[in-house]
């Protein structure tokens, strides 16, 4: 006898007749049985309520959050990514030079030392390195463009009219012992005033600068007395309207001669010395010109 698969529609009927067959008394106990036969038609079991199960019921599939982007690194929070940022440390995104080499001579490296000076944070150059060494002469390598504003604060007051303060740089690198700006009673022309005022700009730190501020102020001061026309040398001058009137010195002369002329020339005093510490001299107002040689710079006596 062959026994049907339980899931085939055979089965099913071969059940179902041997139920007709049976007696009444085992109805029930055939019935119950029935239960737990598969179903027939579409081999779906039944369940326990009747109902079948459906492949719609299944939960839905479970999405991930989207990960939100990492936001690019902005190491001083200026709002600009440090990839495009081109001071990513200063939130004030103020210009800063370049690093600057410099060749200096000094005495503890033969044929000199190459020395890097980098911005500080107050936006001047920072030469402490440089300063250590002592050096005696500095040359700037390569070229330099003035970018900072301290820079162009400096090149403005220089009056320098080239576009370039590698002339600066070089004074602020150098710590020269026979520095004539730092000569005691070195008195700055008018000339060397705007240079020193522009080094100082740049490098008011340097170890000579106290020195440099004083020959400064001394220079400042004649060339206020030269504006004033209380400061002149060789030459003829109008008494009046190129020169005060007042009592003039001047020191260590060789071959010094001056003389007071009235309207027509002529002489109404003067004087003539080989060699002099001191020589001294009124200059009235109604004299009408005054002329000297060889006698140095004459300034108001004291």
């Amino acid at each position: 006898m062959t026994i049907p698969h339980p899931g085939s529609n055979r089965s099913c009927r071969a059940g179902r007749a041997l139920l007709r067959n049976r007696p009444a008394g085992l109805l029930l106990a055939t019935a119950l049985a029935a239960v737990g036969l598969t179903g027939c038609g579409n081999g779906v079991a039944p369940t326990a309520g009747g109902a079948t199960a459906s492949a719609s019921t299944a939960a839905p599939a479970t999405t991930s959050p989207t990960p939100s982007p990492t936001p690019p690194v902005d190491r001083d929070g200026d709002g600009i990514p440090d990839s495009s940022d081109t001071y990513p440390d200063d939130p004030k995104n103020i210009p800063q030079q370049a690093p600057v080499s410099l060749q200096c001579k000094t005495d503890d490296e033969w044929g000199g030392a190459l020395f890097t000076v980098y911005g500080g944070k107050d936006g001047r150059p920072d030469f402490a390195e440089v300063w250590a060494a002592k050096p005696s002469s500095c040359e700037l390598v390569g070229s330099l463009n003035i970018v900072t504003a301290v820079e162009k604060q400096a090149y403005k007051i220089s009056k320098y009219d080239d576009e370039d303060i590698t002339t600066l740089y070089e004074m602020c690198a150098e710590v020269d012992p026979d520095d004539v700006y730092a000569e005691a009673g070195f008195t700055a022309s008018s000339e060397q005033i705007p240079e020193m005022n522009a080094a100082l700009t740049l490098c008011p730190s340097h170890p000579y600068a106290k020195k440099w501020r004083q020959a400064v102020q001394r220079g400042q001061a004649d060339a206020d007395l030269e504006a004033q026309g209380r400061l002149f040398g060789s030459g003829t001058y109008r008494v009046g309207k190129e020169i005060k009137p007042g009592t003039y010195v001047t020191h260590d002369v060789d071959g010094c001669y001056w003389e007071r002329q009235d309207r027509s020339g002529n002489t109404i005093d003067n004087y003539f010395t080989n060699g002099a510490r001191r020589v001294q001299v009124t200059i009235r107002s109604s004299d009408y010109a005054f002329h000297s040689e060889n006698c140095g710079e004459w300034r108001p006596a004291r």
